[in-house]
């Protein structure tokens, strides 16, 4: 499982505070699986213009997408905006060119239902 953290479009502070770019947020969603080069490409500058001062996290996506297989593909896909303000993205992703490995039973985890409990609940939403 690989994580990447970061907010989408928003700003906090200054003449631009409240600033929500839906169209840009979406396209960079539409990207990050199919066109992840023209994202790394885009200059931070743009993010910052286009996505507030603090879309600039939206980078932090893109250093998680290098850990994934170019041929990765999109599978669930949330976005929203809630009361703070802040767009919010979520993306289920297939990583189909790297070996997927089931968890193996050790000492450390047999004893930690949550390890069986967490990998059927991934399953299960990958499977939907």
């Amino acid at each position: 499982v690989i994580f990447g953290t970061g907010g989408m479009s928003h700003q906090l502070q200054g003449p631009r505070a409240g600033l929500i770019n839906r169209t840009f947020d979406t396209n960079f969603l539409d990207k990050f699986t199919t066109d992840p080069q023209s994202l790394v490409r885009l200059p931070h500058v743009d993010y910052v213009r286009e996505a507030g001062s603090e879309g600039i996290e939206m980078v932090m996506w893109l250093i998680m997408r290098g850990a994934l297989a170019d041929d990765a593909k999109e599978v669930y896909r949330f976005y929203h905006v809630p009361a703070s303000n802040t767009a919010v993205g979520h993306l289920i992703i297939e990583n189909p060119g790297l070996p997927q490995r089931r968890i193996a039973a050790t000492e450390e985890n047999t004893s930690r239902p949550d390890v069986d409990a967490h990998e059927e609940v991934v399953n299960h939403v990958v499977a939907q």
